[in-house]
């Protein structure tokens, strides 16, 4: 489920080993806090790969890494704004890693004000996450996608919403709410 959730493909990442890594971060953290596996993800050599992070730089920031997060991994299309994905990339310069290991780049990181979804600050890329998990439509979308994948194609708005409510209520735990 996970590895479809946050697409990755060799042919770009070009190293089995940090696929590896990923597959086992996801057998790790799959039934985990969602949070934790979401930055995990974010902070991930394959992921950051995928995602063209090592181009995120402060000053000409590239938007794969915020769009993906916030249209793919967590609130789906139509939840935010192109200044939200502007503004979140910025957040994200910076991240990159060296091998197998996460990196920050501090010279590469607009550490500047941002204001992503109505909020404002000098925000990094965990807060940003952050500030998008406390959006309610996140949590109905993650419920969403995990009841069609575990239980039938069919989610109807209303329980979309409902599912939401509950997997907030867990505190973004996937196993309670599964």
């Amino acid at each position: 489920f996970w590895h479809g959730h946050f697409a990755t493909h060799e042919d770009k990442v070009r190293d089995h080993r940090r696929m590896l890594r990923q597959v086992e971060l996801f057998q790790r953290q799959g039934l985990g806090n969602f949070r934790d596996l979401m930055i995990a993800v974010a902070q991930d050599p394959a992921m950051l790969a995928f995602l063209d992070a090592g181009v995120n730089v402060k000053g000409a920031p590239n938007e794969n890494f915020a769009r993906e997060i916030m249209e793919l991994f967590t609130m789906g299309v139509g939840n935010y704004t192109e200044k939200d994905i502007q503004e979140a990339a910025r957040a994200f310069t910076g991240w990159n890693f060296r091998d197998l290991q996460f990196v920050v780049n501090p010279a590469q990181h607009d550490d500047g004000m941002k204001t992503v979804l109505g909020r404002s600050g000098r925000f990094d890329g965990v807060q940003v996450i952050d500030i998008i998990l406390a959006q309610p439509v996140t949590s109905e979308y993650i419920a969403g996608k995990l009841y069609r994948y575990f239980v039938r194609e069919e989610a109807s708005p209303e329980l979309r919403r409902r599912l939401g409510e509950l997997l907030r209520r867990q505190r973004y735990e996937i196993a309670p709410f599964l």
